[in-house]
C-alpha cells in the first residue's frame, strides 16, 4: 500500500501480472487483471483489505492482453463496474484474444518464450462485451480521472501494443501496464517491453511520460523504478542499437 497524490493506491500482485487498486469516487479504479485463474486470488486479496469486490466501480485496461484482461469478464458481470480502454483495443477485447501483432524484443526473450509457449499455448481469454456505459479512449484524455476524484490523465503510450494506456498522477507517479517493464532484466531488455510492436513506438511513448511529468514507474511486471532510470535505459538501447545494428 502506497499513499500517493494524498489517497491511497493499492498494489496486487496475482499472478503474472501486478495490478492497481486507487480509490476514486464512490469506489475504486482497478487497473489491469490477470489470467482467468486468479479472479478468486483477488477476491481474497482484496478481503485482507477490507475491500469488497463490489467497490470496485471501473476497470481500466492498459491492453487488451491475455494477462491484463484475463478474468475482466468475469469481474464486469460481479460488480458491473464500467470499463476504461483506448478504442484500439475493442476488437481484440470483444473477440477474446491477443492480436497477432507483436515480436520478441531481443533473440534471449525469443528463446525463453519458446520455452513458455509449451505451456501456455493459445493467448485468448472470455470476451468482453463492451457497452455504452464503456470509456473507450482516443488519444491522450485530460478529464475522465479528475471527474471521479482522481488527480490525473490518461495516456496513449503505444508501442508494445497499439492500444496501450497509462495512467499518470499529478505527483509524477505512473501506472504504465507494459509499455515499459522491470522484468527478466538477465536477457537483456533493459526496460523495454518483452514483445513490441515497434521500438521507436516504445521510446516515443517513453519520452511523452517523462515530458508529461512521469517519475516514478509502476509497471504490471517487476518493480517500481524511476523516470530517471527509464531514460538511462533507452540512451542505452539506442547506444546498443547503433552500435550493432540490433534490438539486443
Amino acid at each position: 500500500m502506497n499513499n500517493i497524490s494524498g489517497y491511497t493506491v493499492h498494489s496486487v500482485k496475482l499472478g503474472w501480472t501486478r495490478c492497481f487498486l486507487l480509490k476514486c469516487t464512490g469506489g475504486y479504479l482497478l487497473i489491469d487483471t490477470d489470467y482467468p485463474k486468479y479472479y478468486r486470488r483477488l477476491e481474497r486479496k482484496l478481503a485482507n483489505l477490507g475491500i469488497a469486490i463490489s467497490d470496485i466501480k471501473y476497470l481500466l485496461l492498459t491492453h487488451h492482453h491475455d494477462d491484463h484482461a484475463g478474468f475482466a469478464a468475469e469481474l464486469i458481470r460481479s460488480t458491473g463496474c464500467r470499463v476504461i480502454a483506448h478504442r484500439n483495443a475493442v476488437s481484440g477485447l470483444e473477440e477474446g484474444k491477443s492480436e497477432e501483432t507483436i515480436k520478441p524484443v531481443n533473440r534471449r526473450i525469443r528463446i525463453v518464450f519458446s520455452f513458455y509457449t509449451l505451456f501456455h499455448k493459445e493467448f485468448k481469454f472470455p470476451p468482453l462485451r463492451l457497452s455504452e456505459r464503456d470509456i473507450l479512449i482516443e488519444g491522450d484524455n485530460g478529464s475522465f480521472l479528475k471527474g471521479i476524484g482522481i488527480d490525473g490523465v490518461i495516456l496513449h503510450t503505444p508501442g508494445h501494443t497499439r492500444d496501450s494506456i497509462s495512467v499518470l498522477l499529478s505527483d509524477g507517479s505512473a501506472f504504465v501496464g507494459d509499455a515499459a517493464m522491470n522484468f527478466l532484466r538477465w536477457t537483456g531488455v533493459g526496460h523495454r517491453p518483452i514483445y513490441i510492436e515497434d521500438i521507436d513506438t516504445v521510446y516515443e511513448s517513453w519520452r511523452k511520460l517523462r515530458e508529461r511529468g512521469a517519475r516514478v514507474i509502476y509497471p504490471s511486471h517487476g518493480s517500481l523504478f524511476s523516470a530517471t532510470e527509464l531514460a538511462a535505459s533507452q540512451s542505452m538501447a539506442l547506444n546498443k542499437s547503433d552500435s550493432n545494428g540490433d534490438l539486443g
